[in-house]
């Protein structure tokens, strides 16, 4: 509950209206008018507030306070009128069944009502001055701190032309998981000056290991509503947007429009081709990403350049592929999207300073376990009909297959016939499997020397990698290297 009142305030009253039997936790905060204000005596303070607009966004902070750490109740009551030095201006009360979840909401709801509640404060001086301040402009710092930026600035390929072309940014992250917690918090520090923030789901305590905006008095809250407010108390000046829903084909380029960058870190193919291809349609530049267990793969896709996410992976179904690589509850190290993330942070910062330079596209594949990189180059197929026909751009499956596909299922392994050879691409201390051949997913020689000598089908734990060496292969003239799908 949200209220304005001209009457002082009687504690009592209010706590009484908050008991409830299951709460074990009651957290005041008291907003008192003090005798100084930005090195200037004051002697008494006069609020005035759009009544109608203070309400609803009142309002509508508490009810989001509520919602970010559920079992909380908020009562919010904001003083107007004249006010003398020590009368209590704002009175904020949570309860809720534990301490935590208490203090995190009375504390979201301060520094959310400093930042929006439209209410105006007249200050008398003792010299007879007084002047009226916006409290919501007040509480806001200067866009572009020399200060908060100095060793980003001090960067002769950043500068202070260049954290001005961040600063006027826009940058939509999809999804604010492992990856896009991460990336988020690295582009807010960086200032970039507005994030649109887009994810429908909520706070789980399986995500709190690797989704690093989030706390455990935060677990059932909305994830960009938790996420945004960490943000903002990060870097007050980034301006965040938070859309708690899902990111589908019919809101695809509604979101992506006006944007100078997107990242994808959502966890299934049928939203990554649905991001893919908003961008591409529209011409914005896209940082992706996905993380399996200890390894991930990045990608920048711009049009025009390299291969497009259909010409990686031609003659698969969304269901196939997110039968075989939906990263959503997969085992995953932590680590690892905390790193895929923040490289993503850095690409969409490159694309933003006009830094990404003139190399050929590639996917590169990160394996936190063996400490590996490997870039793999990213060729535009000429018969895709996504990339290579624009205008006729869907939001769709991915195409259909081609000849040129580097994907077989065991049949077609079969019908290569004896001359064929199968692989099994291991990682460090991981076993084949029984009767498999096996050669370190890291040995490009040796799988070179059997590329050489016959069409070569390779098959890893989860697919990524051989699905990755695949391509590189065919990059390099072996056309007959597969990747074996796990139907």
């Amino acid at each position: 509950m949200f209220e304005l009142t001209a009457a002082p305030f009687d504690d009592t009253a209010l706590r009484a209206r908050l008991d409830r039997p299951d709460a074990g936790a009651l957290v005041v905060f008291e907003g008192r008018v003090r005798d100084h204000h930005l090195g200037r005596p004051v002697t008494q303070l006069e609020y005035e507030a759009f009544d109608e607009l203070a309400l609803a966004e009142g309002a509508a902070i508490v009810t989001e306070s509520e919602r970010l750490y559920p079992g909380a109740r908020v009562l919010c009551v904001h003083r107007t009128g004249t006010l003398r030095i020590g009368e209590v201006a704002v009175w904020i009360g949570v309860t809720s069944p534990h301490r935590q979840a208490g203090f995190a909401a009375c504390r979201h709801v301060i520094e959310e009502l400093k930042r929006r509640l439209p209410i105006w404060k007249k200050e008398h001086h003792p010299d007879g001055a007084a002047e009226w301040v916006n409290c919501t402009t007040e509480a806001k710092p200067a866009s572009a701190s020399a200060e908060y930026h100095a060793r980003q600035i001090a960067l002769p390929e950043v500068g202070a032309q260049g954290q001005a072309k961040l600063a006027a940014a826009r940058v939509l992250v999809v999804g604010v998981g492992g990856l896009g917690c991460p990336a988020a918090l690295y582009l807010a520090g960086a200032g970039v000056g507005r994030l649109t923030l887009v994810d429908s789901g909520k706070v789980e305590l399986s995500n709190l290991h690797r989704q690093i905006l989030f706390t455990a008095a935060e677990v059932g809250a909305p994830k960009v509503l938790a996420a945004a407010a960490r943000l903002r108390a990060h870097n007050p000046a980034v301006e965040i947007t938070a859309h708690e829903t899902e990111f589908t084909a019919r809101n695809a380029r509604a979101f992506v429009a006006g944007h100078d960058v997107v990242l994808d870190g959502t966890d299934n193919f049928a939203t990554r081709f649905l991001v893919h291809d908003a961008c591409l349609a529209l011409g914005v530049p896209l940082v992706s990403a996905a993380v399996h267990r200890f390894e991930g793969t990045l990608d920048v896709f711009r049009r025009g350049e390299g291969g497009c996410l259909h010409c990686q992976w031609p003659g698969r179904s969304v269901a196939e592929l997110d039968t075989a690589g939906n990263c959503a509850g997969a085992p995953v190290f932590g680590p690892a999207v905390g790193v895929l993330g923040v490289m993503q942070a850095a690409e969409a910062l490159k694309l933003l300073l006009g830094r990404e330079g003139d190399a050929p596209r590639q996917t590169h594949l990160v394996n936190l376990l063996d400490g590996s990189m490997l870039a793999v180059a990213r060729a535009a197929r000429p018969d895709c009909p996504v990339c290579a026909r624009l205008d006729q751009l869907k939001t769709s499956n991915p195409v259909a297959a081609s000849d040129t596909s580097p994907f077989l299922d065991r049949a077609g392994a079969a019908a290569l016939g004896s001359k064929a050879r199968t692989v099994y691409l291991t990682e460090p201390g991981e076993a084949a499997p029984s009767g498999a051949t096996a050669v370190p997913a890291l040995d490009l020689s040796r799988l070179r020397e059997l590329a050489a000598a016959g069409p070569l089908v390779l098959t890893c734990r989860y697919g990524v990698r051989s699905a990755a060496l695949a391509r590189l292969f065919r990059t390099e003239g072996a056309d007959q290297v597969f990747a074996l799908t796990k139907s």
